[in-house]
């Protein structure tokens, strides 16, 4: 259990209840919480803060917070550098990404 999972928790639970606001489901499960989520796992668990991956990345930290947050959708308003992203993977080593299917999620999503 890594010294982060607490906050894992408290976030799947903060989810369940925002999930009942009008268009949160929708943009919970979209694709730039998925990858704002992917990229916030593997720096917690690299054991970088978000200022420190900026540094690293060579992105601001404007960027790394937007994308973390899901916040790239257009209707946002929020512009990331183009390469931000390609950066971010490179500095946290993300070289490939293959989907791991939680099923039991998948369904508690759809309910």
């Amino acid at each position: 259990m890594s010294k982060h999972s607490h906050l894992k928790k408290d976030f799947e639970e903060m989810k369940k209840l925002v999930r009942k606001l009008p268009g949160a489901a929708d943009y919970l499960d979209g694709p730039e919480v998925a990858v704002g989520q992917m990229i916030l796992a593997r720096q917690l668990e690299l054991g970088y803060n978000q200022q420190q991956l900026a540094d690293l990345a060579g992105v601001s930290l404007e960027d790394v917070t937007v994308i973390q947050a899901g916040m790239t959708h257009p209707n946002f308003g929020h512009t990331v550098r183009p390469d931000s992203l390609a950066k971010i993977f490179k500095a946290l080593k993300i070289v490939g990404v293959r989907p791991i299917i939680d099923e039991e999620a998948a369904t508690s999503m759809t309910h």
